[in-house]
């Protein structure tokens, strides 16, 4: 019988990461080594560590001990910072021991090392994705080569995109300690083999971030990015320090162990409206959004406001500019134009998302109710407009008395918004319902199967 480890022999390696945490919120060393730091007419040459902190915040800081000591003070302002490669980058001095005179710092906006040109690949690291059923890999786990399906593969437009999860089960301390690790690791390169440049890549990493954030349900992003010439040869560096969220517990589409398929599928849309000039701006301004209601940004009442925003824009751009059915008069304010209830309804019609409010919201149905309406659209808009002109005691008193009510008004928001993107992006796999707590498929998929 075939054994386990000759079965690994025949799958790829897994990807190995450059930078690594063994425990949730460990630092990173970027860099050892001397350094030189100017501030005005002061030059102090000294040794000194560059690291990636995570506490309280994702961030470059550095560590500097002169060679000798200096009766010149440096002040907590603006410096530059030189590596010993002759990298120069602007930074501020945060605090300082004269003591034992040693200076720290944050660099302005990370540091680049190498100038990014003709690279062959490049190596990322991303923070408190979840787990998923992808393609089989084999690594080294506890000491034995073993197989895993931890691979997600993704191809857009020229670009291959492997993303492996790390074997080192980090995800379990996450999620017992909270904070930030390195819980994958991503290999980016064009798929014909072909150089590019370090802006080509910042480009499509940043695509990806957003794409990555919504099917997480909150922020990640490609951190410590490594570029490599043909022959492995590392040439450019990125210690950039993006926008992140701490590990916690919350919905989105892609559940944890999804079918890592499932990405592919969805980014290939993705990708074709990110880079249509029409879409580019509100596929941002709508993920934020959503993002910053999955987080209960503000409270639900908040969070809700939020969503109406984010329903605003995206029926405007795909009823009015996209598919042309409403001038844009109907969508402009006035006593001529649509209600926002029969936008969002209207939006919902175009994706062939039901715009009933489900069963499983029984509290929302039976605030309904009380409101004389049957439609989630004239529900969820009802409900923002009390939060928002809240002047009437009667009204804020219909939403004050039913906590339940407005949590499940902000699930559906959360629901509407997560299918009408996914519809932007032509997805027609399965995917996580919140409001039914299960996997299904989206609605225009299972109305195209019906009819």
């Amino acid at each position: 019988m075939e054994s386990i480890n000759a079965r690994s022999e025949s799958y790829p390696l897994a990807l190995r990461p450059i930078y690594l945490t063994e425990q949730p919120n460990q630092p990173i060393q970027l860099y050892q080594g001397e350094l030189e730091v100017t501030q005005q007419t002061t030059v102090i040459k000294g040794n000194g560590s560059v690291y990636f902190e995570w506490l309280p915040s994702p961030k470059v800081k550095f560590d500097f001990l002169p060679y000798h000591e200096y009766q010149l003070q440096l002040e907590l302002e603006q410096a530059n910072l030189k590596l010993s490669d002759r990298t120069l980058t602007k930074v501020s001095i945060l605090s300082e021991d004269i003591l034992n005179s040693r200076f720290s710092g944050i660099p302005k906006k990370g540091i680049i090392l190498g100038n990014g040109q003709d690279l062959s690949y490049v190596i990322f690291h991303l923070t408190n994705f979840h787990r998923f059923v992808g393609r089989c890999i084999s690594a080294k786990i506890s000491g034995v080569k073993d197989r895993y399906r931890g691979r997600l593969h993704i191809e857009a437009d020229g670009w291959t995109v492997t993303i492996d999860t790390l074997p080192n089960d980090i995800i379990r301390s996450l999620e017992s300690q909270g904070g930030y690790a390195i819980t994958h690791v991503g290999k980016l390169e064009r798929s014909d083999k072909s150089a590019f440049t370090s802006d080509d890549a910042n480009n499509f990493l940043e695509a990806l971030s957003y794409f990555l954030s919504f099917s997480r349900g909150f922020w990640i992003a490609p951190l410590l990015q490594v570029g490599h010439k043909i022959k492995d040869e590392k040439v450019w560096e990125k210690w950039n320090f993006p926008k992140v969220s701490p590990w916690r517990s919350v919905e989105s589409w892609f559940p944890d162990y999804a079918n890592g398929e499932n990405i592919n599928r969805a980014f290939l849309g993705f990708w074709r409206r990110w880079n249509n000039p029409t879409w580019n701006e509100p596929i941002r301004l709508a993920i934020y959004w959503y993002m910053e209601s999955n987080a209960q940004a503000g409270g639900i009442e908040g969070s809700i406001v939020l969503q109406q925003a984010a329903f605003e824009l995206l029926s405007r751009v795909l009823l009015v500019e996209d598919k042309k059915r409403f001038m844009a008069d109907k969508f402009a304010p006035g006593k001529d134009g649509l209600k926002a209830a029969e936008k969002l309804n209207e939006l919902l019609q175009e994706c062939g998302i039901c715009n009933r409010i489900p069963k499983s919201l029984y509290q929302l149905n039976e605030f309904s109710k009380k409101l004389n309406k049957v439609e989630g659209p004239k529900v969820l808009t009802n409900i923002r407009n009390i939060i928002v002109h809240s002047g009437d005691p009667k009204e804020r008193k219909k939403i004050s008395d039913s906590q339940q009510s407005r949590y499940e008004a902000w699930k559906l928001g959360l629901w509407y918004l997560e299918l009408v993107l996914l519809y932007l992006f032509d997805y027609q796999g399965d995917y996580f319902s919140r409001v039914a707590e299960k996997e299904e498929s989206v609605p225009w998929a299972k109305n195209r199967l019906q009819a």
